[in-house]
C-alpha cells in the first residue's frame, strides 16, 4: 500500500497543480488510496466535513461518518477499484444535525501499467430534488391506497367485513405494513379493543395494550387521538417519548412512522384508524388531509350501514369519494407540472405545446372524450422523468455530449416509476414510458413495435417531434414547421405510425398548431 500512496502522490504532482485545480471547482471532490484512505481532498468538501484539508488527509469515512454510512461509502469505493469501472449513485450524507442526498460518482485511478490505485470521488447536493420525488411517492401511495379502501366501502355487506376489507385494502401494496381499526371501549382502563388489522406487519396490534386514557398507555397516537378527537402524526417513532411502551414492538415489525385518526361519531370519537409506515417523516400535510376525509367518509359508510334508510347516502358519498380522489389524482399532476415550470420553464412550455397538437390530432382521429383527457395528462408532464436531469444540462445552449444525452434518454423510464403506482383510471404512465418508442422497435426504452405501443403514445411522439423541431431550443432556433413536416412525412411507416402522421398533416394544413418561441 506504501507503493500506491507514492504513485497517488506523483499522479497528484502531475502538471504541479492538480490540487490547486481541485479547490476551485465547485463539486465536491477527493482522492482515497486503495484502502479508502483520504489522500487529498479539495476545499468545498473539507467545509462540509468542518474540518481543514490537513485534518481529513490519512483519514477515513470511519472518523467522520457513523459505521453504517462509513461502510456504505467505503463498499462502494472496493466496487469501483474492484471492477475497474466508474459508479454514479445517490446516497445519504449525515454530518451532525445535518441530513442531505448526494449524486455522488466515483471512477478509478490507474498508474502507468494500468493497475488501480485509488479512486476519485465527487458529488453534488440533490437533496431537494430527493425530497420532492419521495414526496410525491408518499402522495401516491396515499393516493392508491384510499382509492383501493373506498372501494372496499361498497362491497362489504356488513360493519365488520367493511373494516377488515378496509385495512386490507390500505395495507395491499406493503408500503404501509400494518393498519388496524381499534373502538374505544368505556370500561375502568378506557382501553382500546382492536376490531380489525391486516398487512405484512398485522402480528404488531396481536395483544395490543393500548388505552384512550391520560396514563402512560394513553399518550401513544392512537390513544391521544381517541381522546383529543384530533389527528395525531407520529413521523419518528423511534424518537418519540410517548411512543416509548411500544417502540421496541414497532422495530421488530419494522414500522418506522404512523398517523392515527379519529373515527367520529356524534361529535366524539368513537374509535380510531392507524396506519404505519415503514419509512420516517411519511405521512404530510397533504396525506393527512386524505387519511382525514377518508376516515370520515369510512364512518359515514359504517352508520349507513346501521340505518337502512341511509344507504342511497352512502352511495352518493362513494360517488362523490371517487370524484374526489379522482380530481386530487389530477391535481396531483397539476402540481407537479407547476414544479417542473418553476425549475425549466422551457419544458413545462415545450409540454404545454405537445398538450395542445396531441389533443388536435386525437380529435382528428376520432378520440373519445375520456381518451382525449387521458392523452392532455400524459401529454401535460411527459417530460415528468426530466427532474432527475441537472437544469443546466436541459438549458445547455449546445448540443449534448454522450454521457449528457444517456442522462436525458433515461426521463420516460423515470417518469413511468415516478407516476406507476398511482391508480389512475387511465393509462398515464404508460403512454408517458412509451413516447420515445418507434414502430419499427427502434425507440426506447423498451424497444416495443408496431401495435404494442399505445396509440395515445404514438399521437404523444408525432405532437412531441413537431414541436421540437419547429419551436425554439436551448441550443438552437426555430427551424419551422416545413422542416418539422418533412421530418415526419420521411420516417412515416417506418418509425411513426402512418394514421397518426396523416392526421398531424391535416391539422397543420388548417393551422391549428402555432411554434413555441422563447
Amino acid at each position: 500500500m506504501t507503493r500506491d500512496k507514492e504513485l497517488l502522490a506523483a499522479w497528484l504532482g502531475q502538471g504541479g497543480g492538480i490540487v490547486s485545480v481541485l479547490d476551485e471547482l465547485p463539486q465536491r471532490l477527493m482522492i482515497k488510496d486503495r484502502r479508502s484512505v483520504y489522500v487529498t481532498c479539495n476545499r468545498a468538501y473539507a467545509r462540509d466535513l468542518g474540518r481543514p484539508v490537513a485534518d481529513i488527509v490519512g483519514r477515513t469515512d470511519a472518523d467522520f461518518f457513523a459505521p453504517e454510512l462509513a461502510a456504505l461509502y467505503v463498499q462502494a469505493d472496493q466496487h469501483v477499484m474492484t471492477t475497474g469501472e466508474a459508479l454514479t449513485l445517490e446516497e445519504p450524507f449525515v454530518i451532525g444535525d445535518r441530513h442531505s442526498w448526494l449524486r455522488t460518482s466515483k471512477r478509478p485511478l490507474h498508474d502507468e501499467a494500468g493497475e488501480v490505485i485509488g479512486v476519485l470521488v465527487s458529488f453534488e447536493d440533490v437533496t431537494e430534488q430527493h425530497l420532492l420525488t419521495e414526496s410525491l411517492r408518499r402522495h401516491d401511495w396515499a393516493l392508491t391506497a384510499l382509492h383501493r379502501a373506498g372501494e372496499a366501502l361498497v362491497r362489504a355487506g356488513s360493519d365488520q367485513e367493511l373494516i377488515e376489507n378496509v385495512c386490507a385494502a390500505l395495507t395491499h401494496d406493503d408500503e404501509y405494513p400494518l393498519c388496524w381499526i381499534g373502538w374505544a371501549v368505556d370500561d375502568a382502563d378506557h382501553s382500546v379493543r382492536v376490531a380489525a388489522s391486516a398487512g405484512r406487519a398485522a402480528a404488531y396490534a396481536e395483544g395490543l395494550n393500548i388505552s384512550w386514557g391520560d396514563g402512560p398507555l394513553g399518550l401513544g397516537p392512537t390513544g391521544s387521538a381517541i381522546r383529543e378527537n384530533r389527528v395525531i402524526v407520529n413521523n419518528r417513532a423511534a424518537s418519540q417519548h410517548s411512543f416509548a411502551p411500544w417502540k421496541e414492538r414497532a422495530r421488530e415489525h419494522g414500522i418506522a412512522a404512523s398517523i392515527a385518526i379519529p373515527l367520529q361519531a356524534q361529535n366524539h370519537a368513537a374509535g380510531a384508524l392507524t396506519v404505519y409506515s415503514r419509512s420516517e417523516d411519511s405521512f404530510g400535510d397533504r396525506e393527512i388531509g386524505l387519511f382525514k376525509e377518508f376516515a370520515d367518509t369510512l364512518m359515514f359508510g359504517i352508520e349507513a350501514r346501521r340505518n337502512a334508510a341511509a344507504l342511497d347516502a352512502a352511495t352518493r358519498s362513494r360517488v362523490l369519494q371517487e370524484e374526489k380522489l379522482r380530481t386530487a389524482l389530477e391535481d396531483a399532476l397539476g402540481a407537479i407540472a407547476g414544479v417542473l415550470e418553476q425549475r425549466d420553464p422551457y419544458t413545462a412550455g415545450h409540454q404545454k405545446h405537445v398538450a395542445a397538437l396531441a389533443i388536435a390530432i386525437g380529435r382528428e382521429l376520432g378520440l373519445d372524450a375520456e381518451r382525449l383527457h387521458a392523452l392532455l395528462l400524459a401529454a401535460t408532464v411527459h417530460d415528468l422523468g426530466k427532474i432527475e436531469v441537472p437544469v443546466e444540462i436541459l438549458t445547455k445552449p449546445a448540443r449534448l455530449n454522450a454521457a449528457e444525452f444517456a442522462l436525458v434518454k433515461r426521463h420516460p423510464e423515470v417518469g413511468y416509476q415516478l407516476l406507476k403506482r398511482v391508480d389512475f383510471p387511465w393509462p398515464i404512465a404508460d403512454i408517458i414510458r412509451q413516447h420515445h418508442e418507434s414502430i419499427d422497435g427502434s425507440g426506447y426504452p423498451q424497444g416495443l413495435k408496431g401495435d404494442q405501443i399505445l396509440l395515445e403514445a404514438k399521437i404523444l411522439t408525432v405532437a412531441d417531434i413537431v414541436e421540437s423541431i419547429s419551436s425554439d431550443r436551448p441550443y438552437r432556433p426555430a427551424l419551422g414547421l416545413d422542416q418539422a413536416i418533412t421530418e415526419i412525412v420521411k420516417i412515416r411507416g417506418s418509425k411513426l405510425e402512418p394514421a397518426v402522421v396523416d392526421a398531424c398533416l391535416r391539422v397543420l394544413s388548417r393551422g391549428e398548431f402555432v411554434p413555441h418561441t422563447l
